[in-house]
């Protein structure tokens, strides 16, 4: 038998022959969304797709996992731009909790999620999923919620290895289809992406607009008194309502025209190497425990 199976071209005796503590079975979910004019709707499920290609290989060679099982990609995602295929957060939830609770309920532990869509609620959902699935002694591992976090915040470490800053390592001003993104693409498929990237004008979110004031002012009152994780959540929050909230808003945020492969391979590789420390961890029984951004303000992710 092979060490790669798709669990779709597989038996119920068979899924059941396989070892529970040396089987990992793995789940791309992102969303169908518009990238600018350059890049396909597709994007983040091809980039999740290459993140669990490079995984596969590595986990396989690690000597921990004997058999990597596959479910089919999931074109799932909320919180996507005007013009996207959009799925409320819950059943980003339901989904993984399901999928979850089947593996669970046939004696499995591990499931690695991979994706590459920051939309909050998105990633709160995964979260949540993750949470109760943990408390059922099942390990859901989806290493985007803390990868995209470091990205976010500019993560000193991540940007010594990105050779990056601000702008260009998929941060709030290049957080949609700009640098970062054009140049996974321009790595993994560059016929995918559109011929006119390299004459695309940077696009900026305006943190002088009233939705970052307010919440971003909001943000830095909680962080005086201590509460700098919900400080930040307001701040991020309220720039990705300036842009989505602006008049006729960009479909891309940064610049594509700076955008290259060499880029768009260094961020491939410390994605990856990122999903391959947290699954290992986990597989030796260090489960991880998300709190992606807007984490703090999940309340009101599940009263929308």
């Amino acid at each position: 038998m092979s060490r790669r199976l798709k669990i779709a071209k597989l038996t119920s005796e068979e899924i059941d022959s396989l070892p529970r503590d040396r089987t990992l079975f793995t789940m791309v979910v992102s969303p169908l969304e518009v990238h600018g004019p350059h890049l396909p709707l597709g994007t983040d499920v091809f980039v999740a797709e290459e993140i669990r290609e490079r995984c596969s290989e590595a986990l396989l060679s690690s000597g921990r996992v004997d058999f990597l099982v596959e479910f089919p990609a999931y074109c799932l995602g909320s919180d996507t731009i005007p013009g996207s295929v959009e799925m409320n957060h819950r059943a980003i939830y339901h989904l993984l909790l399901g999928t979850g609770e089947f593996l669970s309920e046939r004696g499995f532990r591990y499931l690695l999620v991979l994706d590459n869509h920051g939309g909050p609620r998105h990633q709160i959902g995964i979260a949540r999923a993750a949470r109760g699935l943990r408390k059922k002694g099942f390990c859901l591992i989806a290493p985007f919620l803390d990868f995209y976090r470091k990205m976010v915040e500019m993560d000193e470490e991540l940007r010594k290895r990105l050779d990056a800053g601000p702008g260009k390592m998929g941060d709030v001003q290049d957080c949609h289809a700009g640098h970062n993104e054009t140049g996974l693409v321009l790595r993994m498929a560059p016929d995918l992406v559109r011929g006119n990237w390299k004459e695309l004008p940077e696009r900026k979110i305006d943190p002088r607009s009233l939705p970052h004031l307010m919440m971003g002012g909001l943000g830095r009152v909680a962080a005086a008194l201590g509460l700098r994780e919900l400080g930040r959540d307001l701040d991020y929050l309220g720039m990705m309502l300036s842009w989505v909230t602006s008049k006729d808003p960009s479909t891309y945020i940064g610049c594509p025209a700076t955008a290259s492969p060499e880029a768009g391979e260094r961020m491939l590789r410390a994605f990856s190497e990122e999903a391959v420390r947290q699954t290992l961890e986990a597989l030796e029984g260090r489960c991880p425990e998300y709190r992606p951004l807007g984490w703090s303000l999940r309340f009101l992710a599940f009263i929308t």
